[in-house]
């Protein structure tokens, strides 16, 4: 954990009346056991933070990240968690009562022994998490919900409400929760592009990268996946946004061959992100993309 500093200014804040936290850099830090309960913290980002014991009950969560943290025995009862990103997270033993966790990705997350009591699951993944010994009765879901095909709903006492019940709220910047349950349509690939076009369409598919997969694998996965030609090494890889920088002019005219290749760059990120989050080829927005990129 770095950074102690930070974390007494935070606890300073907070202890002097402050609770607006949101879309601040909280990586890798160690808030073990801290109170912060009714603070603010939505956008932020806790990807591989130390969160045990915290109290962060009533906190605004929504959109923030927090994947591969520790926030096991964590008080999250009644915490905004929409949207939020906790993969491969640890939520032994945690208090998530009658949080919302609307939309929240929850792939491969460690929720064992968890008390989600009452808690909104609606369009929540938990694709790959560990359940075993959790508590979920009487907690909301729709069929937009994801659990392994071996877990048991009635068994577990969830209570499934109508999609109309679920709330209208973004998954993330610009990602609607349609978008979620649309497959994206085939477009043809088209004569004449501009560089513009191109890093319009991959700053959609880097913010979805960004957001079901995290920054560090996203950005691994568009690196990867570049064409090994001169052209493409003007593309450079922002690995903390996972968007694309172009060295040149941004209304320069791509060329067929460019174009052609530039869709298999794009399809070869897209079937990568797929080996880790199946269902990531749908969540892409046709309207967003110059080509197919599935």
């Amino acid at each position: 954990m770095v950074d102690s500093s930070q974390v007494q200014e935070l606890l300073s804040q907070y202890q002097a009346g402050d609770r607006r936290f949101h879309n601040l850099q909280l990586r890798r830090l160690d808030l073990h056991g801290l109170n912060f309960s009714g603070a603010d913290f939505s956008g932020s980002d806790f990807t591989e933070a130390n969160l045990r014991d915290m109290d962060l009950s009533g906190c605004n969560l929504s959109g923030a990240y927090f994947n591969d943290a520790d926030l096991s025995g964590a008080n999250l009862q009644k915490a905004q968690m929409q949207g939020a990103s906790l993969i491969k997270t640890y939520l032994l033993k945690v208090n998530l009562q009658e949080a919302a966790l609307d939309n929240a990705l929850c792939t491969g997350a460690f929720l064992t022994r968890a008390d989600l009591s009452g808690a909104c699951l609606n369009g929540t993944l938990f694709n790959g998490a560990n359940l075993t010994g959790a508590k979920l009765n009487n907690a909301k879901y729709n069929k937009k919900t994801r659990f392994d095909t071996t877990f048991n709903l009635e068994k577990a006492g969830l209570k499934k409400v109508a999609t109309d019940a679920s709330p209208a709220k973004p998954v993330s910047p610009g990602i609607t929760t349609a978008a979620v349950a649309t497959t994206p349509t085939e477009i043809s690939l088209p004569t004449s592009l501009t560089v513009e076009d191109l890093l319009l369409m991959f700053d959609h598919l880097g913010d979805l990268g960004n957001h079901y997969l995290g920054s560090t694998m996203a950005s691994r996965y568009l690196i990867s996946s570049r064409p090994a030609l001169e052209w493409f090494e003007q593309f450079e890889v922002d690995k903390k946004t996972v968007k694309l920088k172009y060295n040149g002019s941004q209304k320069d005219a791509m060329t067929p061959a460019q174009i052609e290749l530039a869709q298999e760059w794009a399809k070869k990120y897209v079937k990568s992100c797929a080996m880790i989050f199946k269902t990531f080829p749908t969540m892409i927005e046709a309207d967003q993309c110059v080509f197919s990129v599935v």
